[in-house]
């Protein structure tokens, strides 16, 4: 069954007892972090006017941040959660998610190890290694 395209998740790898209240600051910086470069490939990659985000975290003791892209051609009654309802929306076969995986490592410079599946599953544990890939070597 097709994906929806612009549906990305983020989750930590640790246990998180109580949900986002267990995340360290510097776990909650990577993910607010994560989540706004995310909406931006969003916007270049699929057309995203506006992206979404929630997350649940009862049922899997680890955070799950989703963000959702909202398309621009879509119906207004189709927002927040609903977005996923339209049978219209862009929807891609897995390799056309690992396609658009594989951009989004590349744009966010995260190694290609840390896609899994169908969908862009990025454990903040793993973002000090590819965020020191990414700074500038003359830089402090």
């Amino acid at each position: 069954m097709p994906t929806y395209l612009g549906a990305v998740l983020i989750q930590t790898r640790r246990h998180t007892e109580s949900g986002l209240a267990s995340l360290t600051d510097d776990e909650g910086q990577r993910i607010g972090l994560l989540v706004a470069q995310i909406s931006r490939g969003l916007k270049d990659l699929v057309g995203a006017t506006w992206t979404y985000t929630y997350c649940f975290t009862e049922a899997f003791r680890h955070v799950h941040q989703f963000v959702l892209a909202r398309h621009s051609d879509m119906p207004p009654e189709y927002v927040r959660l609903r977005v996923v309802e339209w049978k219209q929306a862009p929807r891609g076969s897995p390799a056309q998610i690992a396609e658009l995986s594989r951009k989004l490592s590349e744009r966010l410079r995260i190694p290609s190890n840390l896609l899994s599946g169908e969908t862009f599953h990025q454990s903040i544990d793993d973002l000090s290694t590819a965020e020191s890939s990414r700074k500038d070597p003359k830089q402090p």
